[in-house]
């Protein structure tokens, strides 16, 4: 009975000396992945954060629009110049103001004469979609509410008949009930309009402060009010008259902190 007991604790003894180090071995495992697993999160972490953390306020931009002055050069009929001053804030919000000057001195396919001139005025903001970022390069994101108050001219002038003499009216214009066609001067009319504008556009940083780029702007009319007597051709700020369009700016600029 005394060997069979010994025998016992013999055995019970020599499995626990071959159980430990195999639990051990586990539970060392088992802290090393956790131990890993650690390190995993806190490496997505850092890489969740930014490159570069930026204060509230880094200065003031000011940019001029070449694309305007650009278009009329090369045969547009009309005229745009504009500069922008938009705040920093974070890096990541552009409070923005737009002012500019638009101008229209063109004939339409029908023979009539339009002509305007007048500012514009912008308000808005960007958002910087690259703000994580320690490049300077920025990829924006925009919404504007823009108005301008203008007036305007439309007329048709009379046509000189090289054979006979005399004047005639336009005959692009002709009345289907009556078939004839009287020339018409209204100048001076009153005319307005507001609209909104979803921007997108980029801005890339060519040496030290200064910026260039483009920004692609889909404009909706929200209200207007022009005369009785004919609707403008062009609408200063906004482009071709009519419910939508789209523009374009090109813009340099230079940062200020």
């Amino acid at each position: 009975m005394k060997w069979r007991t010994l025998r016992y604790s013999f055995s019970l003894l020599l499995c626990l000396l071959l159980v430990m180090p195999a639990f051990s071995q586990q539970r060392s495992a088992s802290t090393t992945n956790r131990s890993q697993a650690q390190k995993r999160k806190a490496k997505k972490k850092e890489k969740k954060k930014p490159e570069v953390e930026y204060p509230l306020y880094n200065g003031v931009t000011v940019g001029v629009d070449l694309w305007g002055v650009g278009g009329k050069v090369i045969g547009s009929d009309f005229l745009s110049s504009e500069v922008s001053v938009d705040a920093n804030l974070k890096n990541r919000y552009f409070p923005v103001v737009e002012l500019g000057y638009g101008r229209s001195d063109c004939w339409n396919d029908f023979g009539i004469h339009y002509k305007t001139g007048a500012p514009y005025l912008r308000l808005g903001m960007d958002y910087n979609m690259l703000f994580k970022k320690a490049h300077g390069n920025r990829l924006l994101l925009g919404l504007r509410y823009a108005t301008t108050n203008f007036n305007y001219d439309i007329s048709t002038p009379p046509l000189d008949d090289p054979v006979y003499g005399g004047s005639y009216g336009n005959p692009n214009l002709e009345d289907p009930v009556w078939g004839e066609s009287l020339p018409f001067v209204h100048k001076g009319l009153k005319g307005k309009m507001s609209w909104g504008e979803f921007c997108i556009g980029i801005r890339a940083k060519v040496v030290d402060r200064i910026f260039m780029g483009w920004t692609m702007r889909y404009r909706f009319r929200l209200s207007e009010s022009i005369s009785e007597h004919g609707n403008p051709y062009y609408v200063p700020g906004f482009g071709k008259y009519g419910s939508n369009t789209l523009g374009i700016t090109y813009t340099i600029s230079y940062s200020f902190k």
